[in-house]
C-alpha cells in the first residue's frame, strides 16, 4: 500500500469563503399588506355603522341583523388571510421583515385597542349605575368588544409566531455558551404570549431589542399614549381651574 500525500493548492487558487450577507432593512413589499389590513380594520368600523341603517333583516327587536353581527368579526377574515400570507412567504422572507410586518399592525392598531378598552370600562361601569336595564345590556356589549378585540390582536400573531419559530432555528435567542434551551423555549412562550393582551406587545419589545432593530420606534410608540394622557389630563385640570 502506497501513501499518497495530498496535493498541495497554492493560496491564491485556494477558494476563500463567501461574505455573509448583511442585513439592510429598510422598507420590503411585504410590508404593504400589513398596511392595508389596518385600514381595513379601521375602515370596517366606519362601514358597520354606514351599514347599521341598511341592513335590517332579522333581530329587529334589537337593532341588530344577522348581516351586521356576522360583519363584526371581519377582523378573522384578516386573521385568516395574515396566516396564509405567513406560511406562503415563509421560506423567502427574512425574519426581521415578520417582525416588522406585526409591529406596523400592533402598533398601528393601539388607538383602536384604547377605545375599545374604554367602550369595555364605560359599560362596565354603567352595570353599576341605578339603570336597571343596564345591567342586562352591558354584559353583552362587553363580551362581543371582548371577542371583537380578541380577534383583532389576533391579526398580527402569524407574523409574530413565524418570526419566532425562524428565530429559533436561526439561534437568535442561544444562551452565552451556545445552549439551544433559549431556542426551544423563547419561540414557544413568545408565540403563546401573542394570544393575550398586553404580553403580545411585551414579546415584541423583548424581540426588538434582541434583534436591535425598531428600538426608537418601539421606545417612541409606548412613551406617547401615557405623555398624550398626562396633557389632556392636565389641559382639562387648567380649564377647570379657568372656570
Amino acid at each position: 500500500m502506497f501513501y499518497q500525500q495530498p496535493y498541495y493548492v497554492p493560496q491564491q487558487y485556494q477558494q476563500a469563503p463567501l461574505p455573509k450577507e448583511e442585513f439592510k432593512g429598510g422598507f420590503h413589499p411585504f410590508y404593504i399588506w400589513p398596511i392595508i389590513s389596518i385600514c381595513l380594520t379601521y375602515g370596517y368600523i366606519i362601514l358597520f355603522f354606514i351599514a347599521s341603517n341598511f341592513l335590517r333583516d332579522s333581530y329587529k327587536d334589537t337593532g341588530l341583523s344577522v348581516s351586521q353581527f356576522a360583519f363584526l368579526f371581519f377582523p378573522l377574515v384578516i386573521t385568516i388571510a395574515n396566516t396564509a400570507i405567513a406560511v406562503i412567504c415563509y421560506r423567502k422572507t427574512d425574519r426581521r421583515f415578520f417582525l416588522g410586518a406585526s409591529l406596523i399592525i400592533k402598533y398601528g392598531l393601539i388607538p383602536y385597542f384604547i377605545a375599545g378598552g374604554l367602550l369595555i370600562a364605560i359599560f362596565f361601569l354603567l352595570i353599576f349605575t341605578p339603570v336597571v336595564i343596564m345591567i342586562f345590556v352591558s354584559p353583552p356589549i362587553i363580551i362581543v368588544l371582548s371577542i371583537i378585540g380578541w380577534i383583532s390582536l389576533s391579526e398580527s400573531a402569524p407574523f409574530m409566531i413565524v418570526y419566532f419559530i425562524k428565530a429559533g432555528r436561526e439561534g437568535v435567542f442561544k444562551g452565552r455558551n451556545g445552549g439551544k434551551a433559549g431556542s426551544i423555549a423563547f419561540p414557544i412562550i413568545g408565540s403563546v404570549m401573542q394570544m393575550f393582551f398586553c404580553l403580545d406587545v411585551i414579546a415584541a419589545v423583548f424581540a426588538c431589542f434582541k434583534e436591535k432593530r425598531h428600538v426608537k420606534l418601539t421606545i417612541t410608540v409606548l412613551a406617547a399614549p401615557p405623555v398624550i394622557f398626562g396633557i389632556l389630563m392636565a389641559l382639562l385640570i387648567g380649564t377647570s381651574a379657568v372656570k
